[in-house]
C-alpha cells in the first residue's frame, strides 16, 4: 500500500471516529448548586438555589446540543448559551451567567447571584453525567411522582371548594384621601386610598411577575409602594402596590389560567382573593401554600397592581389558620378601599 493510499486511509478513519464521537449521545441529571468559595447560602437565597435542584434538570447531549426532558421539552445550544432564563428560570432576572464549562463527568453552570447581600456571590449549578438506564429510570420515577402529586392537588382543591379554609370579613367603608404615585417615568397616578395609610417607594428588594409584565426593585419600568399602618405592620406579608409601564398587555383571564395551582376563593372582574395550593415534599401532602389577593388597573401608560401574598413559609406557626386569615383580611380590606381616582 502506497505512503499516499495509507495518509487517506488512516485520515479517513479519524474523520469516522471524530463523527462517531459527536454523535454519540451522554446523558445528564443536576446533582447541586454551590457557591463557588463554597460557603454557605444566607437566608432566603437558600431557598431559592433549592427551587433550582427541585426543577430536577435532566438532559441528554448530542454534538453541541442539550436536550432537555426534565421539567419540560427544550434545547439548548452550548454556543449560544449565555443566560439562565434559557433554563426556563424566568423569575430571577438578578442571576448573571457568566460561563459553562463541560468535562468528562461534570457540567458546571456558573452564574452570580446578584440578589444576595453575602460577600460570595459567584454560583455554580453542577451536573453529572450518568447511564442510559439510570436517565430513564430516573425519568419515569419523576413522571409518575408528579401524577401522583397533581391527584393530591386536584383532591386538596376540590376539599376547598366544599370547605373554604379563606373567612373574608365583611368589607366596612374607611375614610379616604388621595395619594400621587409616579409610574417609572415621572406620570402622575392618582388613587383614593384609606386615610389610615401612608405609601412609601419601596426600597426593599422585591420581583414580582404578574404574565408577561415584571416588576422589581432591580428592574426597569417599575416603581413599587409599600403600604404604612401605625397600628399594623406586617412586613413582607403586607400589602404592596406594584407599578410598570412595560408594553405588555395584561389579562386577568390568561394569568389565572397560566396558574393552574390558584384556587379562586372570590372574584369580581380584575379583583380576585384566593390560595396557592401546592405540595409539602417532606410530609407527601398537598397543601395551600398561600393566601392572596391581587385587584388590577390600566391607567394610560401604567400597569397598577395591589397585590399580598400571604405564604405559609412566612409564618412560625404554619399552617397557623387564624393568623393567616388575619393578614388576608387585613390586605383585603385595604385592598377594597383603594380605587383608582376617576
Amino acid at each position: 500500500m502506497s505512503a499516499i493510499k495509507l495518509a487517506s486511509l488512516t485520515l479517513l478513519t479519524l474523520i469516522c471516529l471524530s463523527c462517531s464521537s459527536q454523535d454519540k449521545e451522554t446523558y445528564w441529571r443536576i446533582d447541586n448548586i454551590y457557591r463557588e468559595d463554597k460557603k454557605p447560602f444566607v437566608g432566603l437565597t437558600g431557598a431559592f438555589m433549592q427551587e433550582i435542584l427541585d426543577h430536577d434538570f435532566h438532559f441528554i447531549k448530542k454534538n453541541d446540543s442539550l436536550f432537555f426532558d426534565m421539567p419540560d421539552k427544550f434545547q439548548v445550544d452550548l454556543k449560544n448559551f449565555k443566560s439562565l432564563r434559557q433554563l426556563h428560570i424566568t423569575n430571577r432576572d438578578y442571576y448573571e451567567m457568566y460561563g459553562h464549562d463541560l468535562g468528562s463527568s461534570t457540567f458546571k453552570i456558573k452564574f452570580k447571584d446578584n440578589a444576595t447581600l453575602s460577600d460570595s456571590k459567584n454560583t455554580v449549578i453542577e451536573f453529572k453525567k450518568i447511564t442510559k438506564e439510570e436517565y430513564l429510570k430516573n425519568i419515569q420515577e419523576i413522571i409518575n411522582h408528579q401524577k401522583a402529586i397533581d391527584q393530591k392537588i386536584s383532591a386538596l382543591k376540590s376539599s376547598l371548594k366544599k370547605q373554604p379554609e379563606i373567612k373574608l370579613n365583611p368589607i366596612k367603608k374607611m375614610p379616604t384621601k388621595v395619594a400621587e404615585l409616579m409610574n417609572n417615568m415621572g406620570e402622575q397616578i392618582f388613587l383614593n386610598i384609606p386615610t389610615e395609610i401612608e405609601l412609601r417607594e419601596s426600597g426593599d428588594l422585591k420581583n414580582e411577575v404578574f404574565g408577561d409584565i415584571k416588576i422589581g426593585t432591580l428592574k426597569d419600568k417599575s416603581i413599587i409602594y409599600d403600604i404604612d399602618h401605625k397600628e399594623n405592620d406586617y412586613g413582607l406579608k403586607q400589602l404592596t402596590i406594584w407599578i410598570s409601564s412595560d408594553s405588555s398587555a395584561f389579562s386577568m383571564d390568561k394569568y389565572l389560567a397560566g396558574k393552574p395551582n390558584l384556587q379562586l376563593f372570590k372574584r369580581d372582574g380584575n379583583d380576585v382573593v384566593g390560595y396557592e395550593v401546592g405540595y409539602d415534599g417532606e410530609k407527601d401532602e398537598a397543601i395551600v401554600q398561600s393566601y392572596f389577593c391581587l385587584k388590577y388597573y390600566k391607567v394610560e401608560n401604567s400597569h397598577v397592581f395591589i397585590y399580598a401574598d400571604v405564604s405559609r413559609s412566612q409564618m412560625k406557626n404554619a399552617p397557623n389558620l387564624e393568623e393567616m386569615n388575619k393578614i388576608l383580611n387585613f390586605n383585603y380590606l385595604i385592598s377594597e378601599n383603594i380605587s383608582l381616582k376617576r
